[in-house]
């Protein structure tokens, strides 16, 4: 550990690192707050298997490392094994922890949920160093009554409604999830998702509307009624154009139904791209656009989708869930609809469609001076700071 020159905090969980899309983004804006308030942050990734386990240290940043620890082990087992073995999960981590010739200040879990909690619970008791809980979602099953049937389901429940509260702190990506740990009497601070990547798009005028979505729609994006939305404006000859960025054109297809049969010359299906070229889609577009169902897992949540929309300039079309009405102010940093249904989207993109290239300049200078403010790591350096040292964690910056 002769790399560590500060009180280190140990960042672990399941999660893929340093390629493992938002949630890697995620652990690295956390870790470079974490630096800012004078800390140093060993990111221990448990993806991959234990052929894969590196369990030295890689410089990512001044202040940030990382390592691989191999918690994966049966990502290739038959279901039925592979669960029983999921439930062992975070053991590996737990002994890089004891290992360790000079032991964290802290340790904060990302992910994980139950297996993890178990184990780290234990070895928080035992050498008494602080345990807390990066919390930036709460699943939920698409029918009720998987709640009964999903052991995946289980895990998640009893981790955030009983293990989680054992902790002695909570990092939240939203007030919902905070109020309701800090209604467990837990010292809890909020962080969104954060990135250092601000800078300005290289978007140019033009006549047509150009709209972009980047992501997996999943159960909470509501990419539907945008998609239906569009085509209805497109049908009556107005000059927009949809890029989507992840789902495949065929399921594209099945979610227009009946139009997918019209004059589909507005849509722009590009499959995977990679996080630059996703960057530079959305940098160089009007707007994101983002209709969210409004159910616990997008309240609870956050979209890192939305971070990096302002974070590149570039104003965004939504409905408010979470704690978008922070950030997304109608006319300024972007277009507010009423809901995610198809009747709002088109109310918001007719008004879209009548802004001038003033109006759009103004939006996007609001974008990036709003993702300095609320989402760059420096922003949100002094609460995590706060946030330990109320745990009686002590960093450089405060001795």
């Amino acid at each position: 550990m002769s790399h560590l020159a500060r009180p280190w905090i140990a960042y672990v969980g399941p999660f893929h690192y340093p390629d493992g899309g938002a949630a890697a983004r995620r652990v690295l804006g956390m870790a470079e707050s974490l630096d800012l308030a004078g800390f140093d942050v060993v990111i221990a990734s448990g993806a991959g298997d234990v052929a894969e386990a590196e369990p030295a240290l890689v410089t990512h940043a001044p202040g940030i490392f990382h390592c691989l620890l191999g918690e994966r082990v049966a990502e290739h087992w038959p279901r039925p094994l592979r669960r029983f073995r999921y439930a062992w999960m975070g053991g590996r981590t737990v002994e890089w922890l004891a290992s360790r010739p000079i032991p964290p200040a802290a340790v904060i879990l990302y992910s994980g949920y139950t297996p993890y909690l178990q184990r780290l619970l234990a070895w928080r008791r035992a050498h008494g160093i602080p345990l807390l809980f990066d919390a930036v979602e709460w699943y939920e099953p698409e029918h009720p009554w998987q709640y009964l049937t999903s052991p995946y389901q289980w895990n998640i429940e009893w981790a955030m409604r009983r293990l989680i509260p054992k902790t002695d702190g909570v990092i939240a990506i939203s007030r919902y999830l905070a109020d309701y740990y800090r209604a467990r009497g837990l010292p809890v601070t909020i962080v969104p998702p954060t990135t250092s990547a601000i800078a300005a798009g290289d978007w140019q005028p033009s006549a047509q509307l150009r709209l972009c979505y980047a992501g997996t729609p999943g159960y909470k994006d509501d990419l539907g009624s945008v998609l239906q939305a569009v085509s209805a404006l497109a049908a009556e000859g107005a000059p927009i154009r949809l890029t989507v960025a992840g789902p495949d054109r065929a399921l594209l297809l099945e979610m227009l139904g009946d139009r997918a049969s019209g004059d589909l010359s507005w849509l722009h299906a590009t499959g995977h791209l990679t996080y630059e070229q996703v960057r530079e889609l959305v940098g160089s577009s009007d707007f994101s656009i983002l209709a969210r169902r409004s159910c616990r897992m997008s309240n609870a949540g956050f979209p890192t989708k939305f971070v990096e929309s302002f974070a590149a300039g570039t104003p965004v079309i939504a409905n408010l869930t979470s704690d978008l009405h922070q950030h997304l102010h109608d006319g300024e940093t972007g277009l507010i609809c009423a809901g995610n249904n198809v009747a709002s989207i088109l109310t918001a993109l007719r008004r879209a469609l009548a802004l001038d290239d003033e109006a759009k300049r103004g939006m996007r200078t609001a974008c990036l001076a709003q993702a300095q403010d609320a989402f760059a790591p420096q922003a949100r350096a002094s609460a995590l700071r706060e946030l330990l040292e109320a745990l009686g964690v002590q960093s450089v910056a405060s001795k």
